[in-house]
């Protein structure tokens, strides 16, 4: 990875997954000189096994603060895919194909038909399609489905393109981006890190920001401050269809999961929530479910041939809300992580907040229920 400035950075950006990198880029952007950190490779670990959905809330019960951070990063991410890919010259591999969640039983019919009209009432061009209708647009749905809500501006991108593109696109703007570097430690002065230690090396600093997924609990831990981001293992496969195309994201009412074309051609699908496995063992019962997940959804696809199999390691909270904002006890430490399943979903707006709160040196008051607080006070 290319590297652009030398000496002490302003800010230093601990993980180089989908929100992390994106705060790299935006602070790049603004011209505020930035580290980026990865332990391993950009673009590998989670983000190899993401399905990278673009979509409008697939539920209604969730606070209006994050129903605002989902509209400001699905209404920011055609310019932003664009800006980065001009600044890093990588394709990000976005497409706005729509996207259809599936009815399968009348109950969903009713959960769906509900979700349309919320959909619709807080901004997003989403409706209720009828089991016809639903076939006509997706022909690989099977007869048995009762309808669909539809979402036209809903699409899907490659995340381990995507953040190679933002690491690449903050690189081109003056950031400075290191892999292999796990943080080992930290040095302290009164309440703010003014180090961190790495297997690369030390790395004196203004400011720092943990966004390393489900091991950011972990960092804070070593500055007194654990929180408890919790892996949730998610597995995966990529599917060739051949000659058979699908043309949009299709999703389960059920929540089991989604199947996501990409513009390569191959069909992700996916994915488990195993909570509190640390391991990314592909297992048969992962692949498994990510097959009658194919069977329910698009069934011609199991005359497909398998690509790759694979699991990653999303961040979850005990109370499935993302964590973001100040660390309780420091005056320059951040967390952004926890974002489960909507990593990719919220990654433009958590990163727009993270940088402006540094910047102005307050919080917006949006993040306030995302606080690290509610976790862990201030000794």
């Amino acid at each position: 990875m290319s590297t652009r400035s030398e000496g002490t950075p302003d800010v230093i950006v601990v993980g180089g997954g989908v929100v992390g990198a994106a705060i790299a880029y935006a602070f790049a952007r603004r011209g505020v000189s930035c580290l980026l950190l990865e332990q391993g490779i950009i673009g590998q670990g989670t983000s190899e096994a993401s399905a990278g959905i673009v979509s409008p809330p697939s539920s209604s019960a969730i606070p209006a603060e994050r129903l605002e951070l989902a509209r400001r990063s699905f209404q920011a991410y055609p310019w932003l895919v664009a800006a980065v890919q001009e600044d890093s010259g990588l394709d990000a591999g976005y497409r706005q194909w729509g996207e259809l969640l599936v009815a399968e039983t009348e109950d969903e019919v009713t959960s769906l038909r509900e979700l349309a009209g919320w959909q619709a009432s807080a901004g997003f061009e989403s409706e209720w399609v009828d089991g016809k209708t639903a076939r006509e647009i997706e022909p690989l749905l099977p007869e048995r489905i009762h309808g669909a809500l539809l979402a036209d501006e809903g699409g899907s991108l490659t995340v381990q393109r995507l953040v190679r593109a933002l690491a690449l696109a903050a690189a081109s703007r003056g950031a400075r981006v290191v892999e292999r570097a796990p943080v080992t430690g930290f040095a302290v002065e009164g309440d703010r890190v003014v180090a961190l230690e790495t297997r690369q090396g030390r790395y004196l600093t203004v400011q720092v920001v943990l966004a390393a997924g489900a091991w950011t609990g972990h960092l804070a831990g070593q500055l007194g401050r654990p929180l408890p981001t919790l892996p949730v293992k998610g597995q995966m496969t990529l599917i060739s269809g051949g000659a058979t195309v699908l043309r949009h994201v299709l999703g389960s009412a059920d929540g089991a999961g989604y199947l996501a074309p990409r513009t390569d051609g191959l069909i992700w699908a996916g994915g488990t929530k195993e909570r509190g496995e640390w391991d990314t063992r592909v297992t048969p019962a992962g692949i498994a479910h990510c097959l009658r997940l194919v069977e329910r959804l698009a069934p011609t696809l199991l005359e497909g041939e398998l690509v790759a199999l694979g699991a990653g390691l999303r961040p979850g909270t005990p109370d499935d809300e993302p964590i973001i904002g100040p660390l309780p006890g420091y005056s320059n430490v951040w967390v952004a992580t926890g974002h489960y399943r909507t990593g990719v979903q919220l990654a433009p707006a958590t990163a727009d907040l993270v940088v402006e709160g540094i910047l102005s040196g307050e919080p917006d008051p949006l993040l306030a229920p995302f606080s690290p607080a509610r976790f862990v006070q201030a000794q």
